[in-house]
């Protein structure tokens, strides 16, 4: 650059630096000596001192040429300057503030202190009659608490999971054309229900009076439980599961609160970060109406795609038993873990991809990545000597015994 930065110990290609030059417009109607001149970045005010720097800036970036003892002012603090010319009493109004404020720190710290330890109060309380304001909007008076709408907030979050499976399952060509495919898609649903109905589609993520909490690193027209086959009501059908699941329920881990005893909650983080990068993604949606609202924005992703990745390999591996039961070729379907004929689809492990915080982060969302997630699903094909096999066979003969003697 015309040898700018060429100094003693760097001499330029002729031998030395420029002690001056003019520079001109096209029409050479004025000329400017320049002495001794200093390149400065508008933007910060730094120098730039050697070639090596000012190879590595942006295109476009300007330039302040002075003399070596020209203060050179930052783009800031010119319209710093402006601003003060203009509006002066705005600025003499913000040094009055910040005046006041470090002359009153201990009164302040008690205003702030007070208004914390009210929003406080606020959280604390639960009933409809204590915080009226949280309830505004919710029309369903039979619900008291705040914790019991957000146990419906939950409840509707992996109910809308189950409905999007059972529609996207039942609408495949597979399904309406074979009857074996039919069979081994409603004794998923099934199971899938079931299982729902005994852990209360999860109602305790959202809340905070659920006692056992994650560590961090529709058919009908209300929207409500389908009917049981036999009429069994849903309250009764979720103690006959929940007594059926046994000791060794890979599903019970993650039938937890997301939140803290407060109601707090934190981000969870993009599907592919073991936590979130922002301190500031947080939130309390028993503080407030605006919270609670604000909290719809909330996700719950899932690392492992339904519609990308659990379904296709559900379908697909349904696929397999089907063609292989009609001799349509592609071999009989294999257990890999143990190189025996398939028996069933591993629907525990569907279950927790679906349905589970084994699968599931609650992210705020900018955390909400919905590119493609690089997750494949590790639902198969089971083999009767398989523990989850076993497990499924033993929760159904259980749940069929107790119903039988219900009814």
């Amino acid at each position: 650059m015309f040898n700018l930065f060429a100094g003693k110990d760097k001499p330029a290609a002729s031998g030395g630096p420029l002690q001056g030059y003019k520079v001109t417009d096209v029409e050479r109607s004025r000329k400017y000596g320049i002495p001794e001149c200093r390149v400065y970045l508008a933007q910060d005010g730094v120098e730039v001192t050697d070639e090596d720097y000012f190879r590595t800036l942006p295109a476009q970036i300007l330039f302040v040429v002075a003399g070596k003892d020209t203060v050179v002012q930052t783009d800031f603090e010119l319209m710093y300057n402006a601003i003060k010319t203009a509006h002066t009493d705005l600025l003499h109004a913000g040094e009055l503030a910040q005046q006041f404020v470090s002359n009153n720190q201990p009164e302040i710290s008690k205003i702030l202190f007070n208004a914390q330890r009210g929003r406080d109060d606020l959280i604390q309380r639960s009933a409809r009659e204590e915080h009226a304001e949280w309830f505004v909007g919710i029309d369903d008076r039979a619900v008291k608490t705040k914790e019991e709408v957000m146990k419906r907030r939950g409840q509707d979050r992996i109910r809308g999971y189950f409905y999007k499976t059972k529609d996207e399952l039942t609408k495949c060509a597979m399904y309406r054309g074979s009857p074996m495919a039919r069979e081994l898609i409603d004794e998923m649903l099934e199971l899938f229900r079931q299982l729902l109905v005994g852990f209360d589609y999860f109602s305790c993520m959202f809340d905070r009076s659920c006692q056992r909490r994650m560590e961090l690193k529709p058919d009908t027209e209300d929207g409500g439980d389908e009917p049981d086959a036999q009429r069994i009501p849903p309250k009764r059908l979720k103690l006959l599961v929940q007594s059926s699941l046994g000791r060794d329920c890979r599903i019970e881990p993650y039938n937890v609160a997301l939140c803290s005893e407060r109601g707090d909650f934190r981000c969870m983080g993009v599907w592919k970060d073991e936590r979130c990068r922002y301190a500031s993604h947080r939130i309390n949606p028993y503080a407030s109406r605006e919270n609670l609202i604000l909290f719809q924005v909330w996700n719950l992703d899932h690392q492992v795609e339904i519609s990308r990745s659990v379904l296709p390999s559900i379908l697909d591996n349904v696929e397999r038993m089907v063609s292989s039961a009609d001799g349509g070729g592609g071999g009989t379907p294999m257990c890999k873990l143990h190189r025996r004929k398939g028996k069933n689809l591993s629907v525990i492990t569907y279950f927790l991809e679906l349905f589970t915080l084994s699968n599931l982060k609650l992210v705020h969302i900018v955390c909400h990545d919905k590119t493609v997630h690089e997750l494949i699903s590790n639902g198969t094909i089971i083999c009767d000597r398989c523990e989850e096999y076993k497990y499924i066979k033993q929760f159904q003969r259980k749940l069929r015994e107790k119903k039988d003697a219900l009814l």
